[in-house]
């Protein structure tokens, strides 16, 4: 009996329409579906896209996130997981893992696929890109992310929040994601620096709530919810 294989399917930033056909295709085929969840969150775009495109029978299952302070915990909880998607592919069947974006920048699958891959090195597995947030938050502001030989640097503040400065000197294009709580401090940054006029703010990027913002200043003093699934896209020095 062939193995299955283990398919990792990004479902883009949220807007139903940016979901590549590969995604769709394997989505409609795939027996086996896992869809992350977690408790924090109210979103429901990743589950509502496999329910859109998944056949009546596949049997879809939730996989929560391992949100525990303690990281031993959390290795075995993908571990668990892991476990239960190899004895499955085993069998023949192939499973599907679904990502909001893109699978492999700043997602929680990346975990999962390290397990795995220790319990099966020779794992049988495909990638499927998505859109990720940040591109379609420069699609909606017409922001150029990269020019010419400038520099983009990525930065994930709810756990680098005090390497941002560091960014901002080095130059180029900065996108900061995962702002949540910390939405106050970067803007007080940036204006340190005389670059709230050369930002954009975007969140919940093609959902119905979308919110975008050319002049940071009035996002001052906002309930701490605005950072939530928000994005800053910035230019360090005038094009």
């Amino acid at each position: 009996m062939s193995n299955g294989t283990f398919y990792v399917i990004g479902v883009g930033p949220g807007d139903p329409e940016l979901i590549t056909l590969k995604a769709v295709r394997l989505l409609r085929e795939t027996p086996c579906i896992y869809v992350p969840t977690s408790r924090l969150s109210t979103q429901t775009w990743v589950a509502d896209a496999v329910q859109t495109y998944a056949k009546a029978e596949a049997d879809i299952r939730t996989v929560s996130f391992s949100l525990g302070a303690d990281r031993q915990a959390r290795q075995e909880h993908w571990h668990q997981t892991a476990a239960t998607i190899v004895a499955q592919l085993r069998t023949g069947e192939d499973v599907a893992f679904v990502s909001l974006g893109d699978p492999l920048l700043y997602s929680t699958c990346i975990y999962l696929l390290r397990a795995l891959q220790e319990q099966w090195p020779q794992l049988p597995i495909e990638i499927i890109p998505g859109i990720s947030a940040y591109a379609h938050c420069a699609a909606l502001t017409t922001f150029a992310i990269g020019e010419g030989e400038q520099p983009v640097t990525i930065i994930p503040t709810v756990t680098a929040i005090h390497d941002l400065q560091s960014a901002i000197n080095r130059g180029g294009t900065l996108v900061v994601m995962k702002i949540g709580r910390h939405l106050q401090a970067i803007i007080d940054l940036l204006e340190d620096n005389s670059l709230i006029e050369q930002a954009v703010f975007v969140a919940r990027a093609g959902l119905p709530n979308q919110h975008i913002e050319a002049d940071l200043r009035r996002l001052h003093n906002s309930d701490p919810k605005v950072g939530n699934l928000a994005i800053i896209l910035v230019h360090t020095e005038n094009l």
